[in-house]
């Protein structure tokens, strides 16, 4: 529709999609756009020298409609790549050294709806795993606990080289505020989902992206959110204020004073690094891994900032998997020494 709108004007020689918008032969052939492969992802980075970690993205934009996200619009919907061309990447980064890859993607639950078959995510990594039994360590990044399938499932449960930490993008605590944000799940399965995954995983930590001061939300609303926070224990949470997005429905509705959500942004910051410092303590006289990225930073397992204090030997290198004992903790990082 906005493509026929734009299309029309005058002033519009041509449109040009926003996946090929930096490919320069796109500008001198018009034909170009018809020979792009309906995947055109960009390759990761296969410097290993610089990084700890691969990111590798295997799918591109959203075919939901959230009332306050312009995502769609700018991206399109959701596109996956091809499990085999994921495959061949991870192949390849993991020639180059890495030892863990994190998978990543606007709507990463929605992989596989527009491919044959329609694989789910956790199908998909399934057979990843198969296909690389070197593959020493996975990541996920944000999740839409809508769309949880139970290989997904099964995967936490038995694959312990996916780490044990998910994130969800959550974005309210409350079910009045879900539905006017048009989201597909309800608090209830959120705190479902967290109980049954701790059930079978019982180190794993939750982290969730969370959006305060939405259009309407009252105080009442917002204790909800807290709520939920409180009873699945997020360990990480970005926060942010609500920001009305130009011709978004949430810019239409009622709006909560800047105010008001400045001093709830604060609010459940101070929530959240209560419930960090708590989990964190419960940590000090574990020995854990880490990937090593310095002495000064490196992330556990289940994604806690961890330095490293009395490191005389010097004896590996950043990418290295490291065995640590925690020894206690100093504000937002646990400290440990080398096993």
């Amino acid at each position: 529709m906005e493509k026929i709108r734009f299309g029309n004007l005058d002033e519009v020689d041509r449109i040009i999609d926003n996946n090929i918008k930096t490919k320069w032969r796109t500008y001198l052939d018009p034909k170009f756009e018809l020979s792009i492969p309906k995947f055109d992802f960009p390759e990761p980075s296969y410097d290993f020298s610089k990084r700890t970690r691969a990111f590798l993205q295997i799918q591109q934009g959203c075919s939901h409609r959230c009332t306050f996200c312009i995502i769609p619009f700018g991206r399109g919907d959701a596109v996956s790549l091809p499990l085999g061309e994921i495959s061949k990447r991870i192949n390849k980064l993991i020639k180059f050294g890495y030892k863990e890859i994190t998978l990543t993607g606007v709507d990463l639950t929605s992989y596989g709806d527009d491919l044959p078959g329609k694989p789910k995510l956790g199908s998909a990594l399934k057979r990843l795993f198969d296909l690389h039994p070197d593959l020493q360590r996975l990541r996920l990044s944000s999740i839409d606990p809508a769309e949880i399938d139970e290989d997904l499932m099964d995967l936490f449960k038995y694959e312990k080289r996916l780490m044990p930490y998910l994130h969800f993008s959550l974005q309210s605590g409350d079910n009045l505020i879900l539905k006017r944000m048009k989201r597909r799940h309800s608090r209830e399965e959120v705190y479902d989902i967290c109980q049954k995954i701790v059930s079978i995983r019982s180190e794993i930590k939750f982290g969730a992206d969370v959006i305060v001061g939405f259009p309407t939300e009252t105080e009442d609303n917002f204790q909800n959110t807290i709520d939920l926070i409180k009873m699945c224990s997020f360990s990480n949470l970005h926060i942010f204020p609500f920001s009305a997005k130009k011709e978004t429905p949430a810019s239409n509705m009622p709006q909560v004073e800047k105010e008001i959500k400045i001093k709830r942004l604060n609010f459940i910051r101070t929530i959240s690094e209560k419930i960090k410092s708590k989990l964190m303590k419960n940590k000090i006289g574990e020995t854990v891994n880490l990937l090593y990225e310095s002495d000064k930073k490196s992330y556990t397992d289940d994604y806690f900032k961890v330095s490293i204090i009395n490191n005389k030997s010097k004896n590996f290198k950043v990418g290295d998997i490291v065995r640590v004992k925690i020894k206690s903790n100093d504000k937002n990082f646990l400290l440990a020494e080398i096993n």
